[in-house]
């Protein structure tokens, strides 16, 4: 039994088997670097050889010969056929890739099903069959199935020229009627496209080319004119909203938005009883056009703080009654005590007495920025400190056309002090490195105080000259003048910006 299986099986066995077999795994284990699946789908497609031929003996031992036939045929049909697909995958996914160049996926596929196609029918032909005779019979066949598979056949080709003529990238994003996501696939039938949401929509290809397609983003579309509206009141000047905030955005730093062309604010319209404004900005990233949008709002929120203005909505008339009043004597005295105690952590405002912190607290302004905003910029001529409270803040020094960071600052810190007390310009710029919170204390706030007590001008000068020469030596690389010197050069400034006597 054992021999004759042996004699059936030699006499199945074709002399180009082996080559056949050797080119497979050869292919496979070059395909395994870029398609690591493709050796397990090669050995896969060898098993499946050898138990097809193996049945097709066992189908010779018992005297079913044309059964044997038809599966040793099969068996050498699919060593072909898998062999066609890996040298279609080491020529697409391999060599074509190497020389640059990165064909539709989907020719891939129609050279590989036209090279199945001539593969099957070199072994039929070889097998007997008649193919001129088998055509002119199913030509009627033929015709019926054309028209039965129309939509079928439109969305194929539709698919082809998508591919052919580069109309739509893998990658590019896309607004088909109500769909709007990232092309993942253009397969034969269909075009698969994910939204923001996570859903995977597959789009029939033939009702792509008939629709209005509009690229959003990707190759085509590098960057896509997005739109925030905000309100304001009448009360506040618009030439003045415009030029503050477009500042305000060209000086922030925004991940996923553009810096040049920069964004831009416009007036809208005057309606239900505001100003609507408009910031148009250009997104580089369409994955992002929520976070985007609520970052913009949000440097909207924190600049509209700053400067203390109010930010409106639409607005309508109605009347409410409660019988409930707010504690408002509470409201102000606990926010006085915060106040207070931001005053009392600064160690430059140590010299004050109580009254004098109860004066400054009155004059303290609550400014909040959000990170990648610039807080003061070196030149400018500052009208007043900052008391960080919460977040940190780069302190840059621009030299020798390079900027520099000299320090962090964190909660607790004072930053801008030196311009304020002398008049002369920033000496450096100011950056939040986090979201920050800190309390502005401008001029006027400590005039009526060092009016009435000139001593403290000395504390203040002693804080500044320390401050100085550590910018100095960042500037210039160079010894500073001595401290003693600086202190006294900064104290006489102080007191002609704040018209103290001389020598008090």
């Amino acid at each position: 039994m054992l021999t004759l299986f042996f004699e059936h099986l030699l006499n199945a066995w074709k002399p180009f088997y082996w080559p056949l077999i050797a080119l497979n795994l050869l292919f496979g284990f070059l395909l395994w670097r870029v398609a690591r699946r493709m050796l397990l789908h090669t050995l896969q497609g060898l098993v499946l050889f050898v138990v097809l031929l193996l049945v097709s003996v066992v189908a010779a031992m018992l005297d079913s010969g044309g059964l044997a036939h038809g599966l040793q045929e099969t068996a050498t049909i699919v060593l072909g056929i898998l062999l066609i697909r890996l040298m279609a995958l080491a020529l697409f996914r391999l060599i074509m890739v190497r020389m640059g160049l990165h064909p539709p996926r989907i020719v891939e596929e129609l050279l590989i099903l036209i090279a199945y196609l001539g593969w099957l029918m070199a072994r039929l032909s070889l097998a007997g069959l008649d193919f001129s005779g088998l055509l002119a019979s199913t030509a009627v066949i033929t015709a019926v199935l054309a028209f039965a598979m129309q939509d079928t056949l439109g969305n194929i080709l539709s698919g082809l020229a998508l591919q052919l003529d580069h109309s739509i990238h893998i990658g590019d994003w896309v607004q088909i009627d109500t769909v709007s996501g990232r092309v993942m696939q253009v397969q034969w039938r269909y075009t698969a496209v994910r939204t923001l949401f996570g859903e995977m929509v597959l789009i029939p290809n033939s009702t792509i080319m008939k629709s209005q397609v509009m690229l959003t983003g990707g190759l085509s579309a590098p960057r896509r004119l997005r739109t925030v509206n905000f309100y304001a009141g009448f009360e506040l000047e618009p030439n003045k909203v415009v030029d503050i905030v477009v500042n305000e955005l060209t000086q922030a730093e925004m991940p996923n938005i553009a810096s040049d062309p920069a964004p831009i604010c416009a007036v809208l319209d005057f309606a239900d009883g505001m100003v609507c404004y408009v910031v148009r900005y250009w997104l580089t990233n369409p994955e992002t056009p929520g976070s985007s949008d609520s970052l913009i709002r949000q440097h909207l929120y924190t600049l509209f703080k700053r400067q203390g203005w109010r930010m409106g909505a639409p607005s309508h008339n109605m009347r409410v009654s409660s019988t409930r009043s707010e504690p408002r004597q509470d409201l102000f005295e606990q926010e006085t005590r915060q106040r207070l105690a931001v005053l009392k952590a600064v160690s430059l405002l140590s010299p004050l007495t109580p009254d004098e912190m109860h004066k400054l607290a009155r004059g303290l302004r609550f400014l909040p920025y959000l990170k990648g905003s610039t807080i003061a910029r070196q030149g400018d001529i500052g009208d007043c400190l900052f008391i960080i409270t919460q977040g940190e803040v780069d302190v840059l020094v621009e030299a020798n056309r390079q900027s520099r960071r000299l320090a962090t600052l964190g909660a607790g810190q004072v930053m801008g002090e030196m311009s304020v007390m002398t008049g002369e310009p920033r000496r450096a710029t100011l950056k939040a490195s986090t979201d920050v919170h800190c309390h502005a204390l401008g001029k006027a706030d400590f005039e009526e105080i060092l009016q009435l007590r000139p001593e403290l001008a000395e504390a203040f000068a002693q804080l500044l000259t320390q401050r100085s020469q550590e910018l100095q030596e960042v500037k210039s690389n160079m010894p500073t003048a001595h401290a003693a010197v600086q202190r006294a050069d900064i104290l006489d400034r102080m007191r002609r910006v704040f018209g103290l006597a001389d020598g008090i």
